[in-house]
């Protein structure tokens, strides 16, 4: 009995050490996306990760914006401002000061 579950002991350990998987593992983009994840919820948390550690991560989608003339800025702007269902690009990089100011308004 006691050769028998020295056994068992002896067999679960190491498959117990190959099943923990690090922090990086479990937020990484591609890994995220395959389990099911939205590529919008991949970029939050890269987000949430890059300001944990004070760099900057920008998505696809805004660097291509960056990208773009001032005119097609522009009327990419003007767009945003009169349809507030559009996405300006500010959701993941906007200031979190609690305190109220004119732009708020």
């Amino acid at each position: 009995m006691k050769k028998l579950l020295l056994l068992a002991i002896a067999v679960t350990i190491p498959a117990m050490a190959q099943a923990a998987i690090s922090v990086d593992q479990t937020t990484d983009s591609e890994r995220l996306i395959r389990s099911g994840y939205s590529k919008q919820t991949a970029d939050i948390v890269n987000v949430g990760k890059a300001r944990a550690t004070g760099q900057e991560y920008y998505t696809d989608d805004e660097k291509a914006f960056k990208k773009q003339n001032k005119f097609v800025r522009f009327w990419r702007k003007l767009y945003v401002y009169a349809d507030p269902a559009a996405e300006d690009y500010s959701y993941y990089h906007h200031s979190t000061d609690t305190s109220p100011s004119y732009s708020d308004l």
